[in-house]
């Protein structure tokens, strides 16, 4: 079931409308764009972004707030097809470490309206050469911001959307998104490593 949030959390910074909120906040926690608060408003897109060391490799998180007119299904899977083919690793080097997942991309899409929305967001996150692509819809003239269910969401997502409601308040303790994701690479390493062993002594006895 989706949230629907209505009133300004209280751990929140001042300011009801989700959208400052979470700018606000972005800016706090380390992450730039090279646009200006102007450009938002005039051409109802900006970019934040921050680079992340994960492990062994650099990663990074993008949070890309877009304007849309009116909201449907084909608008969200158009965007999150659209979205992921600009992130998703292309060079040989970036694919073979894409098992760590290293860029995160946010899909902010803000509604007009005084309606509430109900989409099913964790059908539309989607994880492809490296890259996880997850959507959130607000709505500021109603206060309203719909999450995918994070419960509903693959381990390696989990996460990340409770990260986002960090910053925008919903939870109290920061979550560090990236730890399942470092773990599973670990995991993988020590069983690639054990497969080649075991190759190794095979050949060395016969």
């Amino acid at each position: 079931m989706q949230e629907l949030k209505a009133e300004k959390p209280l751990e929140s910074p001042a300011g009801t409308d989700p959208v400052t909120r979470l700018i606000a906040r972005l800016r706090d926690e380390g992450f730039t764009t090279e646009q200006s608060e102007d450009e938002w408003r005039d051409f109802g897109e900006i970019i934040f972004r921050r680079d992340e060391k994960i492990s062994v490799v650099r990663g990074e998180t993008v949070v890309i707030f877009t304007a849309v007119p009116e909201l449907s299904e084909r608008i969200l899977r158009q965007t999150s097809e659209s979205v992921v083919n600009t992130y998703k690793a292309k060079s040989t080097g970036e694919k073979a470490m894409s098992v760590m997942q290293s860029t995160t991309v946010y899909h902010v899409l803000v509604a007009p309206g005084d309606q509430p929305h109900n989409e099913l967001l964790v059908r539309y996150i989607t994880r492809a050469g490296g890259a996880t692509f997850i959507p959130i819809i607000i709505v500021p003239e109603i206060n309203q911001v719909v999450y995918p269910d994070a419960e509903e969401a693959v381990t390696s997502v989990r996460p990340r959307v409770r990260y986002l409601q960090y910053l925008l308040g919903e939870r109290r303790d920061s979550v560090d998104m990236h730890r399942q994701t470092i773990q599973a690479f670990y995991v993988s390493a020590v069983v690639i490593a054990m497969l080649l062993i075991a190759v190794i002594l095979s050949l060395v006895i016969h």
